[in-house]
């Protein structure tokens, strides 16, 4: 198989333009010929569509939210394969799709997702892996999602029951319409893989494959991604529990140390130099002579 003949990327954005086009950039520098999906129902549609993007929909201004959208660009996908991306990450030299791929086509596995590099959304200071994988399961009305923990192992790879929003399937596995179109902007991740795991798909995560995301709140953005209260009482309500739990961490304590305190440092002296610039030309700083 050829990852850039037969896999599809496939992109839901919203109000993030600056965040798509740094994710289509780093997209075309790994993958210059891959097919690109971006399905767009942003305030402003953008003009012009950037040479990476493959095929652009724009739609009407929060018509469609993010399932919906997803099912709408995965209906366009001609691909065997589909590569589900928010429109907030960034792929680097250890996105290595091939590797994701060679798993689907290798292993029992249906859907293969792989590390995710997470950053502070404000100075991009890295905070480490965030181990979202994890198990799910309703029981005594709480739906309790433990991150980490696994159902076992198959093809000696770890088997999860919800990896992140970054993940590989064969599109013919994911079905039509796999997403409930009444999540507009939350609960539709959780609600996917309660679904695809009643429909006895596997889902694993790559330990060696890392994917960077950047979180992305702009003005034009948040106030959307806020609500989440219409979403999260639709997810009760359909899966019949009260509430939800989180068991365990979503970063290891050492993250702190190996990751966001050297990204801190680094951070912090950039801004120093930067600084240090501005006041030379404006003239507020003097450089001493040797």
């Amino acid at each position: 198989m050829n990852v850039e003949q037969d896999v599809t990327v496939l992109v839901k954005t919203f109000q993030r333009p600056d965040a798509l086009r740094r994710l289509v950039a780093s997209i075309r520098r790994f993958y210059p010929s891959i097919a690109v999906v971006v399905v767009d129902d942003s305030e402003k549609p953008l003009e012009p569509v950037p040479q990476g993007i493959t095929r652009y929909w724009p739609l009407p201004f929060n018509s469609l939210g993010v399932s919906a959208g997803r099912n709408f660009g995965l209906r366009q996908v001609e691909t065997e394969y589909v590569l589900v991306c928010d429109d907030d990450m960034v792929f680097g030299r250890r996105t290595d799709l091939a590797k994701m791929l060679h798993t689907l086509l290798t292993t029992r596995f249906d859907v293969v997702s792989c590390l995710w590099m997470d950053h502070e959304p404000w100075r991009s200071i890295r905070r480490g892996y965030r181990r979202y994988e994890g198990t799910l399961e309703i029981t005594d009305g709480v739906l309790v999602h433990r991150p980490g923990a696994t159902r076992g192992t198959v093809d000696g790879l770890p088997v999860f029951d919800i990896v992140h929003q970054f993940f590989l399937a064969r599109t013919e596995a994911l079905g039509p319409d796999p997403w409930d179109a009444r999540f507009k902007v939350a609960g539709e991740h959780v609600d996917l893989f309660l679904s695809l795991g009643e429909r006895g798909l596997l889902s694993t995560r790559l330990p060696d494959v890392v994917v960077d995301h950047y979180p992305e709140l702009p003005p034009a953005y948040e106030p959307f991604r806020a609500n989440t209260s219409p979403d999260a009482a639709l997810l009760r309500e359909k899966r019949g529990f009260e509430r939800e739990v989180t068991v365990g961490r979503l970063f290891r304590p050492a993250d702190r140390l190996v990751y966001e305190l050297p990204s801190t440092t680094a951070a912090t002296g950039r801004r120093a130099v930067r600084v240090a610039r501005r006041l030379l030309r404006e003239g507020r700083l003097h450089a001493r002579s040797p």
